[in-house]
Formats: structure tokens, sequence, C-alpha cells
């Protein structure tokens, strides 16, 4: 469907070009907007006659360049002889335009329809995202025993750690040594640890960060036997 400078193929060959819904619906949203305006013109009441509409040395408040395109169009495609000065008339102008706005309508409907497709499609989309509830809690006692009991029994829930990196990963250690926490090795310590806890301000600790810290531990308290992992015994 070609209504004035609008196609209705190339609109959906655009729309293709979109990955996004949320970048279709802005996309038809304005050529909505622009059948709007375009259609307001075309039904606005003509005070003067419609032939004056098409002349480019006078300015019309009530035109539009569609309009003007339009009426203009009727004048050349009457005849094809360049002798003929036969044109239209005013009743026949006015009937054409009529005609005109009833074509600008129904792409206008077949383009809300388009908008009211993908704002479905969206709620559809965000319908199925249930958000993550975050939910967190600072354990009374620190001892590797309860912590392994809060996990097995709370594996959902975010333990909040207010001591250091360090001794987080001294007692995730401690828990591989006395086996409280079935399938937790050396290997899987950052992994673990950013599962299972959160810093104070409730943030997740960084994969990197903790490998980081692991490290530099192996690297000086470990290496120097030097470890103060007693205390999650007291």
């Amino acid at each position: 469907m070609i209504v004035g400078n609008f196609n209705y193929h190339q609109i959906l060959f655009a729309l293709d070009t979109f990955k996004l819904n949320d970048e279709k619906l802005g996309y038809l949203e304005k050529i909505n907007s622009e059948l709007d305006r375009v259609i307001k013109c075309f039904e606005a009441p003509k005070a003067l006659p419609l032939k004056m509409y098409a002349s480019d040395n006078i300015n019309i408040d009530d035109s539009c360049k569609e309009l003007k395109e339009y009426i203009k169009k009727q004048f050349e495609i009457i005849s094809t002889n360049p002798y003929d000065k036969r044109y239209p008339g005013e009743g026949e102008l006015r009937g054409l335009v009529r005609s005109e706005l009833i074509n600008y309508k129904k792409l206008r409907t077949i383009v809300n329809d388009e908008i009211n497709n993908i704002i479905e499609k969206i709620k559809s989309e965000a319908a199925k995202v249930t958000p993550e509830k975050e939910d967190f809690f600072t354990p009374k006692k620190v001892t590797p025993s309860h912590i392994a009991k809060l996990i097995k029994n709370n594996p959902q829930r975010k333990i909040v750690w207010e001591n250091s990196i360090g001794e987080l990963i001294d007692m995730v250690k401690i828990l591989i040594i006395l086996e409280l926490y079935p399938g937790l090795n050396e290997k899987k310590i950052s992994a673990f640890i950013c599962e299972h806890f959160v810093n104070p301000s409730k943030e997740k600790y960084q994969l990197n960060q903790i490998d980081k810290v692991y490290k530099m531990l192996q690297n000086t308290l470990w290496k120097n036997n030097k470890n103060n992992t007693t205390k999650f015994f007291q």
C-alpha cells in the first residue's frame, strides 16, 4: 500500500532492520505521528479553492507539503498532452482529496495495528522475566560448621560477610579440610564464595577479586605457615 510518500512495504522492510521491539515501536510511533499530521491537514476545512494550495507562491496556514504535492499531481495527470489545458474542477479536487484522506486513515490503522502487536510482544516478554529476589542475612556466628549449615539450609540466600576476604577464604578452606560441604574443593573456592557470600554493602564479590586475594595468601601467609584460621573454631 502506497499513500503519498508512505510505502507500507518499505515500512515493514525498515522494521526488519531493528533488533529490539522498543526500537521498532519508536520507529512506528514516529510514522504514526507523521500520518496524524497529514490527516489533520487533509481533514481541515478549506476556505480557499484547492487549486490555490498547489501554488508555490502562496503560503497557506492550513496546508502541508503532502496536500500541496497531491493537488499538484492531479493537475499533472489530467492529460499527457502538454497543450491540453483541462484541469480538475473544485468539486473533483475535493472528492480526490477525500479519497486520499481515506487512504491515509487506512494506512494509519494498519500502522496502529503493528504498534499494538509490538506492545503486546513487549508486555509478554516482560511477563516472562521474573526479577531475581536477593535475600541476605548476617550470621550470628562465623564458625565453619555454622556457616556450612546455613548454606545447606538456605542455598538461595546470600550471607553478608563482615570480615576481610582473606578471612573468608580461610574459613572456606576449613570447610574443605573438615569436609563440611560435600563437593567443595580448592579449585572451587572462588566460585563458592561468589555464589554464597556478599560484602558488608551486600554487593557480590567478583571472581577475579577473590582469585587475586587467594593467590596473595598462597604466596605469603600460607607459604610461611602463618595461617591464623584457629579463630574460626573459637
